[in-house]
């Protein structure tokens, strides 16, 4: 895989021979930049003709990733399906009396008490609030966790941890050796949280990303492109 950069993002493509392709072409499906290359033409060549349609290839890559990302916004009603590492599991809704009210993982269901005298209009936000809260302690307890596991295989130390709640980004660090993660990536596959981390804490050796970056990540985890596609297709639900 080759890498293009267009400001600050870094979008991967492929370069492939083409014995049937009259001239160099750019592709994109399922999210994938593909550049077929004709017999006699140099992949120099088809890079240079890469950077000089970049523009293009940046509006049409986040267009269809747009589309593909389309979801239907949650309605936090029970029988809803919600994400959680990485499975659906079934909301249910239940209404009680009680000193406080939670959410919680209870039989492969994730179970949101409720008082029962609440309005209706209000139910689906307090379920949403629980919900978040939840998630949150999750992420709290559980990603910590992997960040000292990966950063002992990776013989990388960091300064500091902590869970935010980002819009915009899955994970960053800083110079100073400290480490964020959205709290959202409780609700993806284990191995994307896996990918996330490994991403930030080879960072703190390599603030760019070189081909010695990527070979970090590579080595640390074999198919993170695997895992890297699957944020990237599913990222939006997460959001939502």
């Amino acid at each position: 895989m080759e890498y293009l950069r267009i400001g600050s993002k870094v979008i991967e493509y492929e370069l492939r021979k083409s014995s049937k392709a009259k001239r160099v072409s750019i592709s994109i499906k399922n999210s994938r930049v593909r550049v077929a290359i004709p017999t006699g033409f140099t992949l120099e060549y088809a890079k240079n003709f890469l950077e000089d349609n970049k523009e293009w290839v940046l509006k049409h890559l986040q267009k269809q990733i747009s589309t593909s990302q389309k979801v239907t916004p949650k309605n936090y009603i029970s029988g809803e399906k919600l994400l959680y590492r990485g499975r659906s599991y079934p909301l249910i809704i239940e209404e009680v009396i009680s000193a406080e009210y939670f959410a919680v993982f209870k039989g492969s269901r994730i179970v949101v008490y409720i008082p029962p005298s609440l309005d209706e209009e209000k139910k689906p936000q307090l379920v949403k609030n629980l919900i978040e809260e939840w998630y949150k302690g999750q992420a709290q307890k559980l990603l910590p966790e992997q960040v000292d596991y990966y950063a002992k295989m990776l013989n990388t130390p960091f300064n500091r941890l902590k869970i935010k709640d980002q819009k915009t980004r899955w994970g960053s660090c800083s110079n100073k050796g400290n480490i964020n993660l959205n709290w959202r990536i409780i609700m993806a596959p284990h191995q994307v949280a896996a990918y996330v981390i490994i991403h930030e804490l080879t960072h703190l050796k390599h603030m760019n990303h070189s081909t010695e970056f990527w070979k970090v990540v590579e080595d640390s985890l074999p198919d993170y492109k695997k895992w890297k596609k699957w944020l990237t297709l599913n990222g939006k639900e997460l959001l939502t």
